[in-house]
């Protein structure tokens, strides 16, 4: 499978996996447990895919799957160390 395939099977999920109704939840207890149901997995595994390519990874966004119940969500997805470093500093 090349990348063009990739990328093309990717704006596919995206299409048709609907981010409505996608939830998820991240629960602190010590540990971290994280909770999503079936539509929360799929779209976080679309978002984590887009990360992937630098052509799609401006597009890749799971903080809407975050709900208020959340102890803490993922506000940024960083595909450089580079990228990990300004959003730590």
């Amino acid at each position: 499978m090349t990348d063009e395939d990739i990328l093309k099977f990717i704006k596919e999920l995206d299409v048709y996996i609907p981010k409505s109704g996608a939830e998820a939840r991240l629960v602190a207890y010590g540990e971290t447990a994280l909770y999503a149901n079936k539509e929360g997995f799929l779209r976080m595994a679309v978002e984590l895919m887009k990360c992937a390519f630098e052509e799609t990874h401006p597009d890749a966004c799971m903080h809407y799957l975050f709900d208020k119940s959340s102890d803490f969500g993922i506000d940024n997805l960083a595909r450089t160390k580079e990228q990990l470093a300004s959003f730590t500093s």
